[in-house]
């Protein structure tokens, strides 16, 4: 059983890494933005319900590892 724990494990860690390692050079192929744009207002207000959300989402993880330790 350990075995197959070690396995799924390394999986996971590849696939984390792969997918970090790709968004990197995303990041720097971004085109950027030409002298004519005007970025004084954002199209979306970003405010508190990003930490709201964060907030939420730790709570519903939190949640989901207890109940997982229960049975």
């Amino acid at each position: 059983m350990k075995s197959l724990y070690k396995i799924y494990y390394s999986k996971k860690v590849l696939f984390t890494a792969i997918l970090l390692v790709g968004s990197l050079y995303s990041g720097h192929a971004q085109i950027s933005n030409p002298g004519d744009v005007d970025d004084e207002v954002p199209a979306a207000p970003i405010d508190g319900f990003i930490g709201i959300g964060l907030l939420v989402g730790a709570a519903y993880g939190i949640k989901k590892k207890l109940k997982r330790k229960e049975e």
